[in-house]
């Protein structure tokens, strides 16, 4: 029988997989439809203070037009920045998507000097990577556990992003300290978890 461990890996592997085997056209539309819902979601919930992960462009869900909407929009984007010492974020004010460069894991971070720092308590809508989501809202991250020491401390409305491929309704692997979803988006559904209805 496999430990959780080995689970959580191989389910890495495969959503690695999956989102590799799609085709440039796929992701974008894809990109496209996600967007749409989350965009709508975020005008419904009228929060002003948005967190958000920078997406790479390759395999991740788009985050940068929901970044520019967002500021377009007068809210107040939140971006982290990866602390590797003690594996974990801190987050910044940015106003324009030229105070992004290009940090550690090669993943686009606020430039510290330009931007303001936000510190705890932590509220507002926070936009959520992961590999892979499931209907009770349980996450599967990318294994350094980043965004799990943050989302403990969390209390504001978590939104997971995912492409439909990666969202799993019988269950992902997860322990007790993997953080729970308030919403889901895929390209096809919004998705409140079963935990929290």
């Amino acid at each position: 029988m496999q430990s959780i461990i080995e689970e959580k890996k191989s389910f890495r592997l495969m959503c690695k997989q999956k989102r590799r085997e799609m085709s440039r056209q796929q992701k974008d539309k894809a990109d496209k439809k996600i967007f749409y819902r989350t965009s709508e979601l975020l005008r419904r919930i009228a929060m002003p203070e948005i967190y958000t992960y920078v997406s790479s462009p390759e395999t991740e869900v788009d985050t940068l037009s929901l970044i520019d909407y967002c500021l377009e929009k007068g809210k107040t984007i939140i971006v982290p920045r990866c602390i590797p010492g003690d594996l974990s974020l801190e987050h910044y004010i940015i106003k324009s998507r030229s105070q992004l460069e290009k940090g550690y894991y090669g993943i686009m971070e606020p430039v510290e000097a330009d931007c303001e720092k936000v510190s705890a308590p932590h509220r507002g809508i926070c936009i959520v990577p992961g590999l892979a989501f499931d209907a009770k809202g349980y996450r599967l991250g990318y294994g350094k556990g980043y965004y799990d020491r943050f989302l403990e401390a969390f209390s504001g409305l978590k939104i997971g992003l995912c492409y439909e491929s990666c969202y799993f309704p019988d269950g992902i692997p997860h322990e007790s300290f993997d953080a729970v979803m308030d919403i889901i988006v895929t390209e096809n559904n919004i998705i409140r978890p079963e935990s929290r209805k």
